[in-house]
């Protein structure tokens, strides 16, 4: 497991939504990061406050969408992604909030209490983003945190 002290989990203001975006960028990964998002990273505090970690959570009217986790491709499957997902546990507070686990990931996503959900019982914008996802090859399941 990761030293906890070693890390830094702190929400982004809107104002460094640039530096995320070149987190993700820098990280291969492609998205598209709104105004209204909360967003949250992980910085490692032995490497001068680098951004290690970052995640999206998409605001719906009735709930949130955790989207875009991505830890850092030469730092993962050191615990960095189960230490951070901690952390994110902390901002949902009580709040609802869907993901879309690829799968095989699904029990990391049940540590902090996510639950398997079959698309027939989500809400219709979650059921239809599956459904896309499923139309473009992706293998993902859906997952609920109350």
């Amino acid at each position: 497991m990761t030293d906890q002290t070693s890390y830094l989990f702190e929400a982004v203001p809107v104002s460094q939504f640039p530096l995320i975006k070149k987190f993700y960028s820098d990280a291969n990964y492609h998205n598209k990061t709104g105004r209204t998002d909360e967003i949250y990273c992980l910085r490692h505090t032995d490497l001068q406050n680098k951004l290690i970690a970052a995640v999206r959570l998409v605001k719906s009217s009735e709930f949130l969408i955790l989207r875009s986790m991505v830890v850092t491709p030469s730092l993962q499957n050191q615990g960095i992604g189960r230490l951070f997902l901690q952390h994110i546990k902390t901002a949902l507070k009580d709040r609802e909030c869907w993901c879309f686990p690829f799968e095989g990931l699904e029990g990391f996503y049940a540590d902090i209490n996510f639950q398997i959900i079959i698309p027939e019982k989500a809400p219709e914008l979650i059921h239809t983003k599956y459904l896309q996802y499923r139309q473009q090859g992706r293998k993902i399941s859906i997952m609920r945190y109350r």
